[in-house]
This record gives structure tokens, C-alpha cells and sequence, in this order.
């Protein structure tokens, strides 16, 4: 944990908003210091409304009701998080989700104090509940990540983050292969989770492990949401109550307790905080002191008959004049953080600079169930016999129309009918008759008319022409099925791309090189669905070649161009280095041969301060001399001090030797 906390005397009651963040829902908090004691004041759970991308809206939302609701102004947020959610290697939260806390610091206003991992929090409350070092498994378990820590007499001797799958025994047998032979697995299991762990226990109980996995059968102890939260408020309170600046360095991890924070880096949502280390003599193995050739003396011979007797007394006391040097030399160490005047300097600037491209692709598939529908079946057909009244014959051609009760029919082919003829008496006249096929223009079981239904014939006059069929039509019928629509393809694009962002790794870039989020871009460069559009089908799937581009810049070259620009704008008698220099992107635009930014830029000038002199006027001082030469010499803001010896009475003075002194300097 890294709770960069100020020196100034805290109000009498002071709010603060923690938020607990997991992969798709989270808990916010208002918690109050009300004199030494902190406590939850308010308490609300929320699920994301489209991941990690709305987060600031989501936590909008909340804020606004907390403030209304207590009347009072939120701006220093502490956060919780899942290990999964935390780079092993910087120590720091992973640069995806850093980025959306970044965007929700800025956004509303925030000050981030750090942020605390849940298992320090979990391991914190369980050895202050038994009151014993903790030795037992934690199972960290978030919606589809999960990690193990392993504890045994309060040491954590194993971790391991990896993803879950729909067995809990496998993903736990997986994640403690490496341990398996080395050492046997605590027999105390203790499960949370961001949801219900009945499931999870009950089938890490009924499962028999290998003999020689656990020291004995595991028992199961499930951490509730109500337990998690009070380990954080205790370790948040904790540190609320040291009121202990933290540094830059890294600090070990396996303590419960521990800090390790951020600053919103390349952010200017809030004031600096980043200290600097400045350099110290390191230990040397052999050393010696410098002293000048002095002339040779005649000494008289010494009566040695006083020591006669008295050897062991003397070799005590060397034995203890050794002892104690040995004990400055090695442990007497402090640690001493100076905070100095300094100058805040906001300017917008535009640089420019050079990049690097890198990119990567994948083969990735995904698949969804189809949401178009469409009428399919097959048309009626029969049989009709189209009568002519006229004088003359009189040819229908394949396709003419013929309509009955609404519907249409279409003649399958040409059809001839002969003139109508007078009755032998001359009392009628008869009309020409002839017999031809239809067919139904539309599906369905409508055109499936009975015999006898007169049909009038495209525009033809009817008392010249009509059809009437001798039997019923049949053989229409129509039903619904299910087909491939095109918002399900543009559906499962969308889903292919979004899982793209969590299964392709970003290229490798040099450590000094930081890749920028505005200008990369993921992309299909190949797609094959299994199904076409209109295509009956109850699932559809796509098959895609994904490619991410990535644009990286050298942030040592952009601070340095920065502090260029920043140059004529510092006091005299102020120093302003590039890490106390953030900036924030307004306009990025890529050219043939380099990136063209325009940036927000905040820095901290820190007045000057003569590391090395300060160092040797406070080797061995007391607390009291320590204030007035730094005060009164060096004209600082404050100060803060922590000395640590094996013997207390040395605990109120500083070292004797700069190589066992840290100094950092900082600005308030």
C-alpha cells in the first residue's frame, strides 16, 4: 500500500470516499474520521453499466447521492482492489484499469491517496481477530480471475493470479502446482469473494486431494463482505493515524499493513506529491581514515603494572566501545523527508516528438444465438378454367394475373381460349373454355381456396372474361423461423473486439517508452461468419483476424523537452526536475515523422537545498538540534523523521555516519 498522506494536522472530522473496484461491479464508501477513530458512514453496492468504461459515470452517480445526502464535499478517495487488478511487477495497478481511475480522478474532481490490495486487508483482520500470525490459504475469487496466497506463522510464502474456469479444484490445483512437493499446503482454506462462495466451498470440501497436498484435511472458513470491508477500514485508519508520507521506493509486499500507493501519473487532476531520493554513500566494506604524518615522538617507557589485574575489565570495555561501533555502523539508520517551498507552473505547450509502430494480431472467434425471423413455406396450386364471352379467341400469356378473395395467382403458362358460340336454338351464348395452371403470388395456407371461387383476370372486363377452378387449390402453407440478422454480425464483431483488448498483450516497448492510448487502435483485418445474412439459423459465428496498432513515444525525451520549455518560467533559487513535471494530452496528431501534441502541463519547482552540507551538520543530533539546523538553515516547510536502533535510547539521535540516512525531499 502507498498512502502519500500530508503532515498538516488533520481537521476534527474529515470525510473520506473509498472504492472498492472488481471486474464488473464494485462498493462505494464514505467513511468519517471523527478524532482517532474512523468509521463507514455510508455504504452502497453498483454494478457497472458497460464495464470499466463508464466507471466515471457510475461513481458520478453515487458521489452525487452521498454528498446530498450528508451534505458534504468528497475529494480524498482511497481504493480497493483485487490482486488480479495489480501489476506483480511495477507494483502498481495495470495500466488498463489505471487509466479509467486516471479519467475518474480528473473527472470528479478527486484526490487519489493510494489504493490497498484486499488480501493485506483480509490478512490484517484475521491474525488482529485470532491474534496469531496467519498461516493458511486465501482464495481470492473475482468473476473470472481468481488468485491464491499461501501463509504460514504470518510470512506469505506463495502467490499466484490466473484465470478461472468452471472448476474451482482444477483452477486451485493449477494455481499451487509449483508448490506441490515443496511444502505442504496450510490446512485452513479461507474463501472470498465478489459474489456467494456456498458453491465454491461446499466443492473444495467433497473434492479428496492428493495425499502429501495439505498437512491435513482443509478446513473451510468463508470471509464475508462485512469482514473484507472492516479489514480495509482497519488498515485505512491505520495509516489515516500515522500520518506518514510515503516515497517513491517500493516496499515489500508480504507484510499485512503495508502501503503501496500512485500518484495519477501524467494526470494534473491534483497537486504533485512525487519525493525525490536523493543519492547516499553506500556501505563500503573496508574504509580508512585519513590522518597526516605526524613527527615522531619519543615516548617514555610506560609502567604497565597498572593494567595488572584489570585486563578483563579493559577488554570489556573495548568489547563495548566496538559493539556500539559496530551497531552505529550497521544498524542505527533513519529515514528523514524534507518538505520545501515550491512553485506551481501550468502552461499549455506544444512538442514534438518521435514514435515508434508496433503491431499484433490474432485469430479470435466468438459466437451468438440469431435474432431475425422470416416467414418460409410453400405456395397453393390448381387448376382453373378461364371462360371468353368475347367474339374473338383470346390468349393469356404465362404470368397473367388472376385475384380471388384478396390473393393473387400467377398462370404457370400461356393458355388459349377459343371465341364464345351461340346455343343450337341461338337462346345463349356460350362461352369458350379452356384449362390452365396457377400458382399462388405469396406463401401460406390463405391461397388454399375451395372449388367453385370465381377469379377476375388482370384488368379484363369480367362479363367478358373470369376463371372458376373445378377443384379446391391446395399445398400452401407458411411457418417462422429464425435467421441470421445484420445487427447479430455486427454484434459478435463487436464482441471479438472487445475481447481482443483482453486477450492480445500490447507489444514490447523499452521501458522508457509509454504507449499512446489515443492513437492505438484495434481493428478486424479478416472476417468469416458462418452464416449469411437471411440465412435460416439458430446460432451464428465469426472467425476474425484481429490487428492492434500501437503508437509509443519516449516520455524521457518528451520531459525533457518540457523542461526546456519550463525553464525560463522557474524562480531563481528553485530547481524543477522532470519527475515532478505531468502533463495531459488535449490534441495528438501523427504525421509522416513524428507526433504533434499539445498538452496541459503542470510542474512543481522545489527550492534548492544542499543535500550533502544539510548531511553533515545532522550526523548525530538530537530531535531538537535536527529541527532548529533544518528550520532555521535551511528555511524548510517541514519535516518528517524516523529512527531506527536495536538501542532505544539512540532512537533520539540521527546516525553518526551519512551512509545510513535516506533523505528524500518532497513539497507540501
Amino acid at each position: 500500500m502507498k498512502l502519500p498522506f500530508f503532515s498538516k494536522a488533520a481537521e476534527k472530522k474529515e470525510f473520506y470516499l473509498g472504492l472498492f473496484l472488481k471486474e464488473e461491479k464494485g462498493i462505494a464508501l464514505v467513511m468519517v474520521k471523527n478524532g482517532e477513530n474512523i468509521e463507514i458512514k455510508e455504504k452502497e453496492n453498483f454494478s457497472y453499466t458497460n464495464g470499466w468504461e463508464n466507471l466515471s459515470d457510475d461513481v458520478d452517480e453515487i458521489l452525487y447521492r452521498f454528498e446530498k445526502r450528508l451534505n458534504v464535499q468528497l475529494a480524498k478517495t482511497i481504493f480497493f482492489v483485487y490482486s488480479h487488478l495489480v501489476d506483480d511487477k511495477t507494483n502498481d495497478i495495470k495500466k488498463p484499469y489505471l487509466d479509467k481511475i486516471k479519467v475518474l480522478v480528473k473527472n470528479l474532481e478527486l484526490e487519489a491517496m493510494g489504493y490497498i490490495e484486499c488480501f493485506e486487508a483480509v490478512t490484517f483482520y484475521l491474525e488482529k481477530k485470532e491474534e496469531t500470525p496467519l498461516t493458511a490459504v486465501l482464495l481470492e475469487l473475482d468473476e473470472k480471475q481468481m488468485a491464491v496466497f499461501i501463509y504460514k506463522g504470518g510470512k506469505m510464502i506463495f502467490k499466484n493470479v490466473s484465470s478461472r474456469t468452471d472448476s474451482i479444484v482444477d483452477d486451485l490445483t493449477n494455481a499451487t502446482q509449483a508448490i506441490k512437493g515443496k511444502a505442504l499446503l496450510p490446512s485452513k482454506i479461507v474463501i472470498y469473494d465478489s459474489g456467494s462462495v456456498d458453491d465454491v466451498a461446499a466443492k473444495i470440501i467433497s473434492h479428496r486431494f492428493e495425499e502429501g497436498y495439505f498437512v491435513q484435511i482443509p478446513k473451510i472458513s468463508i470471509l464475508k463482505e462485512e469482514e473484507i470491508l472492516a479489514g480495509f477500514l482497519e488498515v485505512f485508519s491505520g495509516q489515516v493515524a500515522a500520518r506518514q508520507p510515503v516515497a517513491a521506493p517500493v516496499e515489500k509486499k508480504d507484510q499485512p499493513g503495508n502501503a503501496f500507493g500512485f500518484v495519477v501519473g501524467e494526470d494534473i487532476s491534483g497537486d504533485i506529491k512525487q519525493e525525490e531520493e536523493l543519492p547516499v554513500a553506500k556501505p563500503k566494506t573496508n574504509f580508512k581514515l585519513n590522518i597526516p604524518q605526524l613527527p615522531k615522538i619519543a615516548f617514555p617507557k610506560i609502567n604497565l603494572s597498572f593494567f595488572k589485574g584489570r585486563v578483563g575489565i579493559i577488554f570489556g570495555i573495548l568489547i563495548i566501545v566496538f559493539g556500539l561501533f559496530l551497531n552505529e555502523y550497521f544498524f542505527h539508520k533513519a529515514q528523514l523527508t524534507v518538505y520545501l517551498p515550491a512553485q506551481t507552473i501550468e502552461k499549455t505547450l506544444t512538442e514534438s516528438v518521435d514514435y515508434k509502430v508496433a503491431s499484433v494480431s490474432a485469430d479470435l472467434s466468438a459466437s451468438a444465438t440469431t435474432t431475425g425471423t422470416k416467414e418460409v413455406g410453400d405456395k397453393a396450386q390448381g387448376t382453373v378454367t378461364i371462360h371468353n364471352f368475347d367474339d374473338q379467341d383470346k390468349i393469356f400469356s404465362k404470368g397473367t394475373t388472376l385475384t380471388a378473395a384478396g390473393l393473387s395467382f400467377l398462370l404457370d403458362g400461356d393458355v388459349k381460349v377459343a371465341s364464345s358460340t351461340l346455343a343450337a336454338d341461338g337462346s345463349a351464348k356460350l362461352p369458350g373454355k379452356s384449362d390452365g395452371q396457377i400458382t399462388a403470388a405469396a406463401i401460406g395456407p390463405d391461397s388454399n381456396l375451395s372449388q367453385g371461387t370465381r377469379f377476375a383476370i388482370d384488368n379484363e372486363s369480367q362479363s367478358l372474361y373470369f376463371a372458376i377452378n373445378a377443384a379446391s387449390l391446395s399445398g400452401g402453407s407458411k411457418k417462422e423461423v429464425r435467421t441470421v440478422s445484420l445487427q447479430d454480425q455486427k454484434n459478435l464483431e463487436k464482441t471479438v473486439l472487445n475481447n481482443a483488448k483482453n486477450q492480445i498483450s500490447a507489444p514490447s516497448f523499452s521501458s522508457d517508452e509509454v504507449i499512446l492510448t489515443q492513437l492505438s487502435n484495434t481493428g478486424l483485418a479478416d472476417t468469416n461468419f458462418s452464416k449469411e445474412v437471411g440465412e435460416e439459423a439458430d446460432s451464428v459465428t465469426l472467425k476474425a483476424k484481429v490487428e492492434s496498432t500501437y503508437f509509443a513515444y519516449n516520455k524521457s525525451s518528451l520531459l525533457q523537452s518540457l523542461l526546456n520549455d519550463l525553464k525560463n518560467d522557474v524562480k531563481q533559487g528553485y530547481d524543477l526536475k522532470p519527475e515532478n513535471i505531468v502533463y495531459d494530452f488535449k490534441d495528438v496528431k501523427k504525421n509522416k515523422n513524428a507526433l504533434n501534441l499539445n498538452l496541459d502541463v503542470k510542474a512543481k519547482a522545489v527550492k534548492e537545498f544542499d543535500s550533502e552540507a544539510a548531511l553533515n551538520k545532522i550526523l548525530f543530533q538530537n530531535q531538537t538540534n535536527l529541527e532548529n539546523i533544518l528550520k532555521t538553515q535551511y528555511q524548510i516547510q517541514g519535516y518528517d523523521v524516523s529512527v531506527s536502533d536495536p538501542l532505544p535510547i539512540l532512537n533520539k539521535f540521527m546516525p553518526l555516519f551519512r551512509k545510513n540516512i535516506s533523505l528524500k525531499i518532497s513539497s507540501l
